[in-house]
């Protein structure tokens, strides 16, 4: 994660600061274009995904038109100076909340992302013909930005998205893999919290999934890579593997807890069945066609061995966990299926 973390920023880093200078240099080039501007809005303008690349560009551009338009109306009736900045930054405010363009929570940094483009048009002097100059490099800086965030993200954002939630169900596949062949052996109280140690940082990473698809789905109108099909399969998918990151962790913590009071510990007879039905879990999560229905032998089994009604409870409680993965199995099949038929049209 560390090498791909530095590989990313790297990348992005290396992007920007070509995207400022190609900005500059074909602003330079052209004879009503300020490469100034353009420089300043390749950089602040470039983003590690596109669709908050595609995003910027907006707030850039239309900060760029309205300002230029409007600070040439001011200027005209009182002049330029610090009044002018004063009353175009509030206009940034409240053309960010009138025009809708983002959230309510957004829409702070909407308004001082637009400033900072109406100050750079404006600048000193302003005239009709410095406004274009400065509007025409900050749309030349602003398309620089574009291309350069979408070579900073060569993969589709939900293609990204899926391979992670593949990637997840596969980690929680092990993880309740190797609690199901432990428990065979009797497993101490360390590693079974080793097993909840692990089974919270894979809750903690869905959790980080689900941002993410949140993310898309809030900004999916200002990109056209973004198939509101996609998403709507992506959440179908990332519902499921949330399911089977609780029940894993749930699973877990009832082992870690029944290694530390007799009162709840497992029976040793019980231990072999409840094997089994994790590790038919485990098989059900990676397999091509998850099964409907878990080992209904080894579920009774299990209980039968119980013999206090803590036992039972905490054994039915795994057991219904288990259930449930196995059915989130199959919705995450289901959400990969209808991704692959789309893909294939």
């Amino acid at each position: 994660m560390r090498t791909s973390w530095l590989s990313g920023y790297t990348r992005l880093a290396i992007l920007t600061a070509l995207a400022a200078v190609v900005a500059y240099v074909a602003a330079e080039a052209m004879p009503f274009a300020d490469p100034i501007p353009a420089a300043i809005t390749a950089a602040v303008a470039t983003r590690a995904t596109f669709h908050h690349a595609a995003k910027e560009t907006v707030f850039q551009i239309l900060g760029a038109l309205l300002g230029a338009a409007i600070a040439l109306a001011i200027v005209s009736v009182i002049g330029t100076g610090a009044v002018v900045i004063f009353l175009l930054v509030l206009l940034c405010f409240a053309l960010a909340r009138l025009l809708r363009l983002s959230t309510p929570d957004e829409s702070p940094f909407v308004a001082a992302s637009m400033a900072v483009t109406v100050i750079l048009v404006v600048g000193t002097h302003l005239t009709t013909a410095l406004a274009v100059e400065r509007f025409a490099g900050v749309v030349i800086g602003a398309l620089c930005a574009l291309v350069a965030s979408a070579f900073a993200t060569p993969t589709k954002d939900t293609r990204q998205l899926r391979t992670d939630i593949d990637a997840m169900q596969d980690a929680l596949s092990d993880l309740l893999a190797r609690m199901a062949k432990g428990l065979r052996e009797a497993p101490d109280r360390d590693t079974a919290r080793g097993w909840r140690e692990e089974a919270v940082q894979l809750r903690n990473q869905t959790i980080g999934l689900a941002a993410r698809l949140a993310d898309l789905t809030t900004h999916a109108r200002w990109s056209p890579r973004i198939d509101p099909d996609d998403l709507a399969r992506l959440k179908q998918g990332l519902d499921a593997t949330s399911v089977m990151s609780a029940r894993v962790l749930s699973i877990a913590s009832d082992l870690s807890a029944a290694g530390g009071r007799s009162a709840t510990s497992l029976p040793a007879a019980a231990m072999s069945p409840l094997a089994d039905l994790m590790a038919m879990a485990a098989d059900n999560i990676s397999a091509d066609d998850p099964s409907g229905s878990l080992g209904r032998t080894q579920a009774h089994e299990a209980v039968r061995q119980a013999d206090q009604t803590a036992q039972i409870a905490l054994i039915g409680g795994i057991v219904s966990n288990l259930n449930q993965i196995n059915q989130a199995s199959i919705d995450a099949h289901d959400a990969d299926e209808d991704a692959d038929e789309h893909s294939a049209t």
